[in-house]
């Protein structure tokens, strides 16, 4: 009798675990795998011999640049939701002495708080414009693959693929290789002098303001986080013959290795959390429960077996004849 409570005991107490096992990956991993909306945080890429125009001395320079984004979560957005995010990014690209070498560039932008993707939303702009922002921005699906993306590009405002190719190591790091090219293409226009515009007349002209850039990710596929980036972006004049210009910047753009850790740090305890939550413990629970289950059947069993065993021998022992 007390086997089969023993067995009825453990029989309920694994088939809880199993039904926790199964909340944890259908409402748990949900709640916490996903996009938060209150994101913060901010990327910086330097290059100690860039070239560039400056405004003020109005001559072509070499020296220190760095670019720097800045990502901020903006939760009280009216399209903040459980499924979306709303997160506002600020890029600046200055010299040494904190003058901006590029107008800086602002952008709002809606995503999949699962997928990463950007979605349709009224609030989406770059600079300050309505724009239809396509494909990942800041940062690849939580449990990226090896195959090519849609990245988007606040200078273009456009997505161009990023391809997949190769799995390497960071700082002993597992992560995922990709490269991106942005075609030559005009952004813009300007109002200046000829000889800026490759001329040599007097007077002012309409230039292009031609950009292009090639990038590397480096991913953290678990957890989809950027834990390095390196460009090389290009912007030039382009004079109405065709002639190039000055170079308003022309860089190669990479983190410090100070940086690259702290990325690869918080990649590893985002990856660990989420490896938590998606496989160790479901998996923990269920095979605990599993192995419950299985024992509180066998005790239930066999408590019954004996159960029964005991009564028939006595039957047959009292049965038997008594000789004087």
């Amino acid at each position: 009798m007390r086997r089969r409570a023993v067995g009825l005991g453990l029989l309920g107490f694994g088939a809880l675990l199993l039904g926790a096992a199964l909340a944890v990956r259908l409402f748990l991993e949900p709640t916490m795998v996903r996009l938060p909306l209150d994101q913060s945080g901010s990327t910086t890429i330097a290059d100690e011999n860039a070239s560039f125009f400056d405004q003020g001395k109005l001559q072509q320079m070499r020296g220190y640049a760095e670019a720097n984004v800045v990502v901020q979560g903006d939760p009280k957005a009216d399209e903040a939701s459980e499924d979306v995010a709303v997160w506002v990014s600020g890029t600046t690209i200055t010299n040494e002495n904190r003058m901006l070498i590029t107008p800086p560039t602002e952008q709002t932008w809606c995503l999949d708080r699962k997928t990463a993707e950007s979605v349709s939303c009224d609030a989406a702009e770059l600079n300050k414009e309505s724009v239809d922002i396509e494909g990942l921005t800041v940062t690849f699906p939580f449990g990226t693959e090896k195959r090519d993306y849609d990245v988007w590009n606040g200078n273009v405002g456009a997505a161009y693929p990023a391809e997949f190719v190769a799995e390497e190591e960071l700082e002993g790091l597992t992560v995922y290789k990709f490269e991106q090219s942005i075609p030559e293409q005009v952004i813009d226009e300007r109002e200046v002098p000829s000889a800026f515009a490759g001329g040599t007349g007097t007077g002012n002209v309409t230039a292009d303001v031609v950009f292009s850039n090639e990038r590397t990710l480096w991913v953290e596929p678990t957890s989809g986080l950027l834990v390095k980036v390196e460009e090389t972006p290009s912007t030039v004049l382009r004079g109405p013959d065709g002639s190039t210009g000055v170079t308003i910047l022309a860089a190669e753009f990479s983190p410090t290795d100070e940086a690259v850790a702290a990325k690869v740090k918080d990649a590893e305890e985002t990856a660990g959390q989420i490896t938590l939550v998606r496989s160790t413990v479901p998996w923990t629970l269920a095979g605990i429960g599993l192995v419950l289950v299985v024992a509180g059947l066998f005790l239930h069993l066999t408590g019954r077996r004996g159960a029964h065993s005991g009564p028939r021998t006595e039957v047959i022992q009292r049965g038997e004849p008594v000789h004087s």
